[in-house]
């Protein structure tokens, strides 16, 4: 098992301040958060890591022999600057995955000593461990089925590794011992404290496996050899080597103490002659051969003081760095919650504020006003504006059935009357002709049918049907990119997003609706009845044609334009060379009167298709962006609201650990600042 320690009793001034802070962090929960300097004590079972602790601090802890502890436990020693009375605060610290009941259970345990008497400190950890359901005696623990616990008692850290599984210890636990041993000597900022039984092969002792996986360099490892006293005859080499950093090589090197022995516990040896028998054992052969700075608990308790003082000015500054980060991410974490929602107010509250602010990136998107780069989705303006252009551009390049003709274009023979006329698509004076003929009525020769005109232009004007869904199609999707870009971007809890994009859903279906009903209304009103227009373009247009075709007809006999012609002019000879067919002169009028109304009708419907259906009916007070709104959320029920948006137990604990982790933070930062803690 392994014992964490924070020896701050052993410094000067500074090492004491340095150590407070990191006590400080440690005592207001901190270590939860951040990894803090420490020293753990690993060793395999009955190695001596709780009489080594004892030595160090100088405390009764009470040592078995056959059950070992089944706990961890937290000790951290201050020496005040000023004289007071000593006294010791024992606690516990449950297991991070605990319940709420067996939190309150364990918070209710508190214990306060004046005298540090072993019988007092036997009675914490046997209370301690009754209140963590574990067995205090060796009968107990061959039944039970609690053998070990993850809850701390905050005091030291007590337990065992073994190997081979005893009666009270058996296969079952070994895993959560390793796993427990794992995190502390894993942690990057644990100086690890190796406790190594002399009388035990280095290479068979599983805690150092454990410790050099971990560290393997040793960087950050403290060899301390134990129970010398108890080497058999001629294996004391063995262990000299061993001390002497050349079997298991460490940076910090190892160190010998001499622990009380059972018999000497019974016997009632007190600390302080646990110390003088240590000294007298280290100055007989073969120990003295040994450097006296890695001899006794007094050197090592003086170098593990300063190693955690270096340790702790070095991971300083990083420590504040990550308090900050930490901080940083859990507001912001806490801040993507929202606020609470479990009342009926608060989640009228919290739903309110979403419409509000999810309208106000509705605004921000259909104004051009964008904080996203390249081609966000919310930048919704833009992106129906391009839209827009691509469907004005297809629909005059791709919106005719047949292309138009030039006036210098001359009518191809046509076939004979009632014929299959050609496939050529663009052949419209003869699709003209044909036409003309099909559906002559009582009108005069020469003149034109009306039916002619609204037949051929309900021919010419048939690819707008899919052009125009085409595009609406476009603008739908772009706005369902939007909106769902605008819910996650104002509701960082999906789920909620999910419920609201679900519940606002039909509404949205209803605007495309409406938005497809309009459209085959306005595609109803172009091709349907009667050809009409007030606007003077379709007159203009026509007496340009018309000027155009007459002044191609002078081109044909010769005339060229700038050119000085005589002051006599054979206007019979003009006349004659100008002249048209009943039929010719029809399909030109026809043509060129289908042109100059299909110019007028493309740019009414390109426009009526933006401004009725795109922007009134998708983009304006009915559209799909804006159907959730605050005046929505106040329509809805406490049960639906609830439905809606209630906080699922997930997300009530979330907000709970990270109200928490914040002031844990909050207090971390004022110590780390100087200004204490309150």
């Amino acid at each position: 098992m392994s014992k964490k320690v924070q020896i701050d009793q052993l410094g000067n001034a500074e090492r004491l301040k340095q150590l407070s802070i990191i006590d400080k962090l440690r005592e207001h929960g901190v270590g939860e958060d951040i990894s803090l300097p420490q020293l753990v004590v690993v060793g395999d079972q009955s190695s001596g890591k709780s009489s080594l602790l004892e030595g160090l601090t100088e405390l009764p802890f009470p040592v078995a022999s056959q059950l070992c502890t089944r706990f961890a436990t937290q000790v951290s020693f201050r020496r005040s600057a000023i004289a007071v009375e000593d006294s010791i605060t024992v606690t516990v610290i449950p297991a991070p995955d605990s319940d709420d009941a067996y939190k309150q259970k364990l918070a209710g345990f508190m214990a306060v000593l004046k005298e540090f008497t072993q019988d007092e400190f036997r009675v914490i950890m046997d209370d301690a461990t009754q209140l963590m359901g574990l067995p205090t005696t060796v009968a107990e623990a061959l039944t039970a089925a609690k053998r070990f616990s993850r809850d701390v008692l905050k005091i030291e850290i007590v337990g065992r590794l073994y190997h081979n599984p005893t009666k009270e210890q058996t296969e079952g636990d070994l895993a959560p011992i390793h796993a427990l041993i794992k995190s502390y000597v894993e942690d990057r900022r644990t100086i690890i404290m190796a406790v190594l039984d002399s009388r035990n092969n280095l290479a068979n002792q599983e805690v150092f496996r454990l410790a050099k996986a971990a560290d393997p360099d040793g960087s950050r490892t403290i060899g301390i050899m134990t129970k010398l006293d108890a080497l058999q005859f001629g294996d004391e080499p063995a262990a000299l080597k061993i001390t002497l950093n050349q079997t298991e090589r460490l940076k910090h090197g190892w160190y010998c103490v001499r622990n009380r022995s059972t018999q000497e516990i019974n016997e009632g040896i007190t600390i302080q002659q646990r110390h003088e028998k240590e000294a007298v054992f280290f100055s007989s052969s073969p120990w003295t051969s040994l450097s006296k700075k890695h001899l006794g608990i007094q050197n090592l308790r003086e170098s593990l003081s300063r190693l955690l003082s270096a340790h702790i000015s070095h991971e300083f500054p990083a420590i504040e760095r990550e308090i900050e980060a930490s901080y940083s991410t859990a507001v912001k974490a806490l801040d993507a919650l929202g606020a609470p929602h479990q009342t009926s107010q608060e989640l009228t509250q919290y739903l309110v504020r979403l419409a509000v602010d999810y309208q106000s990136e509705v605004s921000n998107s259909l104004e051009g006003r964008y904080s996203e780069e390249d081609m966000h989705p919310s930048k919704l303006r833009m992106h129906t504006q391009s839209a827009s252009d691509a469907f004005n551009n297809f629909m005059h390049t791709m919106g005719n059935s047949m292309r138009f003709n030039s006036a210098d274009d001359d009518i191809v023979a046509p076939n004979p009357f009632g014929t299959q006329r050609a496939p050529d698509k663009n052949d419209i004076y003869r699709e003209i002709l044909e036409q003309w003929r099909l559906f002559r009525g009582p009108e005069l020769p020469g003149l034109v049918n009306l039916v002619v005109l609204e037949r051929l232009f309900n021919q010419q004007a048939r690819p707008w049907d899919d052009i125009a869904n085409g595009h609406l199609a476009s603008i739908f999707a772009k706005i369902s990119g939007c909106n769902h870009a605008l819910f996650d971007k104002v509701c960082p809890d999906a789920h909620v997003c999910e419920k609201i994009r679900s519940r606002i859903q039909p509404f949205i279906a209803v605007a495309y609706n409406k938005a497809h009903a309009e459209l085959a209304a306005l595609l109803k009103d172009e091709r349907s009845g009667h050809l009409f227009t007030n606007n003077h373009y379709l007159a203009d247009n026509l007496q340009a044609a018309r000027a155009d075709r007459f002044l191609n007809g002078l081109k044909r006999i010769g005339f060229k334009d700038g050119q000085m012609y005589p002051a006599t002019i054979n206007f019979a000879q003009m006349k004659a060379n100008v002249h048209l067919s009943n039929e010719t002169s029809a399909v030109y009028d026809i043509h060129d009167i289908l042109k100059a109304y299909y110019k007028v009708s493309i740019k009414r419907f390109i426009d009526n298709v933006g401004n009725q259906i795109v922007e009134r009916t998708l983009l304006g007070p009915e559209g799909p962006l804006a159907i959730f709104t605050p005046q929505y959320v106040s329509g809805l029920s406490d049960e639906e609201k609830a439905a809606i948006a209630g906080e699922d137990e997930v997300t009530t604990e979330t907000r709970s650990e990270l109200g928490m982790q914040i002031e844990r933070l909050m207090v971390a930062r004022k110590i780390c600042r100087g200004r204490g803690a309150e």
